[in-house]
């Protein structure tokens, strides 16, 4: 894999690898070892000394560290383990999951709450490395989870879900809560 540029995020635990190569079309996410053990990507990332997560969407992976490890080391393994990873085995794994994932809501909201997110919110959010999930719709709460970048930024728990908050009830329901799992 050819990386085109690495970018700091708002979050100073988590970094974005800029990658020519498209890896997923779905956000993978990925908050320990334990998580990623089926996929090849993740597993090689996390034998780095000091990654906490690694998300990938797209043509990016950020990769968050554990607080008090310096960049330096966990940059250079991470590039060079990417330099030298063949992702076709990902576009296999893809096509598995993809038979695998079930509708986890089936509240008459999901639907909006999911499209207005993903055209409004999750790109901005890719921008800084991050994303996230809608997990579901109890009564007027949605529940999401943070990912990548986000997954451990200070501003996703302020101002972001503030900002996501607003969205929904704004153009959906304006009784909408948000809240992170």
């Amino acid at each position: 894999m050819r990386i085109v540029n690495l970018e700091p995020t708002p979050n100073p635990n988590a970094f974005k690898f800029n990658i020519e190569e498209l890896l997923s079309n779905d956000a993978r996410s990925f908050p320990n070892n334990e998580a990623a053990s089926r996929d090849p990507l993740a597993r090689k990332l996390f034998s780095v000394e000091g990654v906490d997560s690694v998300f990938y969407l797209g043509h990016f992976i950020t990769i968050s560290k554990r607080e008090g490890i310096e960049w330096g080391n966990v940059m250079k393994h991470v590039s060079q383990y990417l330099l030298e990873f063949d992702a076709s085995g990902l576009k296999d794994l893809a096509q598995e999951q993809e038979g695998q994932e079930g509708d986890a809501s089936q509240h008459p909201m999901m639907q909006q709450v999911t499209e207005l997110i993903e055209e409004m919110v999750l790109p901005a959010l890719a921008n800084d490395g991050g994303g996230l999930e809608v997990l579901g719709i109890e009564d007027k709460t949605v529940f999401i989870r943070y990912q990548g970048a986000c997954g451990s930024c200070p501003s996703a728990t302020t101002g972001t879900l503030m900002a996501i908050e607003r969205l929904l009830q704004s153009q959906i329901d304006g009784e909408l809560r948000v809240l992170p799992a």
